[in-house]
């Protein structure tokens, strides 16, 4: 993993290249590589995958670079700018159906270039976060209306380990997330009156074992795993999303038991009242921007009303 946001050239000038090389390392970015030929690129960048591609749209080869631009756009999501010192109508009417992210003309101003750069990355990442959202919004669409339609016909849901409907509804919602697992936990009331909650209902992709026969995680009480500040916040609506590295010390027992290090946990009310929260976690140490927690919010949300709905 590239600490700096690394940057494929594709220029068939050495020396052209090279400088823009250097530049790029001066402005703090790494260079993935650099390739002379739009099929050179293709194979450089299946295997590096690079946050940017800068493209001369002139390549003196068979692909040249409108071409390869076009199958990285459509093979590999990464933003392309070309470099051009000219071009006719023809080849710039060739070039928007790519859907560059800018065009630099040679020879370029440093300023510029980086200027571009950024507003690339910048565009690239907030259309990931937009589609990333809707895909979540879209499959917790189909959730609900599953929801709503069984609790028609049910008295309650059904539980995950009677049917695998509950798993069925959460993949799509976890796929889009690209999360590693969810857990949904009931608050319940034991025999002194003590609030408890258990892990009931919960999903996982195929590298996660599974938690729901993991006695730890069955009637518990928030105190128990030192996380009343956490019920605190649940209740009032409040959002926790954390990793493991930032948590207290004596509050990392949760993601312990469950072999994760980032989640994000939202509360579940039914008509106004707290149900459980649900919980969308990670192997690694993931930081949710703010548009996907909104995403998780609405989609837990309408879980909440649909489960509630009779």
């Amino acid at each position: 993993m590239m600490d700096k946001l690394a940057i494929f050239i594709v220029e068939d000038e050495a020396i052209v290249a090279n400088d823009i090389k250097e530049t790029l390392k001066s402005l703090e970015y790494d260079v993935a590589g650099i390739a002379k030929s739009g099929e050179i690129a293709m194979e450089k960048i299946k295997e590096l995958h690079p946050a940017l591609v800068l493209m001369d749209i002139h390549l003196a080869t068979s692909m040249d670079g409108v071409e390869a631009a076009g199958k990285i756009h459509v093979l590999y999501d990464i933003p392309v700018i070309y470099l051009t010192a000219y071009a006719d109508k023809a080849l710039l009417e060739r070039a928007k159906v790519t859907e560059p992210y800018g065009y630099v003309i040679k020879p370029y101003d440093e300023r510029e270039l980086h200027s571009v750069i950024e507003m690339a990355l910048y565009k690239h990442r907030i259309e990931h976060e937009i589609k990333k959202r809707d895909a979540i919004l879209f499959a917790v669409s189909s959730a609900v209306e599953w929801l709503l339609r069984i609790s028609r016909d049910e008295c309650s849901i059904p539980r995950i380990f009677e049917s695998s409907d509950i798993r069925d509804i959460l993949e799509p919602i976890g796929l889009a997330l690209d999360a590693g697992a969810i857990g949904i936990f009931k608050a319940d009331t034991d025999t002194s009156g003590q609030e408890t909650l258990s892990l009931i209902y919960e999903w996982i992709c195929p590298v996660y074992k599974s938690n729901l026969f993991n006695s730890e995680l069955k009637n518990f009480k928030f105190a128990d795993l030192n996380l009343s500040r956490w019920r605190d916040l649940l209740v009032k609506g409040d959002v926790i999303s954390d990793t493991l590295s930032t948590l207290p010390e004596d509050e990392k027992r949760f993601f312990e038991l469950l072999r994760v290090k980032s989640g994000v946990v939202l509360p579940i009310f039914i008509r106004d009242n707290f149900w459980g929260f649900i919980g969308f976690f990670d192997k690694a140490e993931i930081t949710r921007s703010p548009d996907e927690v909104e995403a998780l919010r609405i989609t837990t949300n309408l879980l909440g009303a649909a489960m509630g709905y009779r």
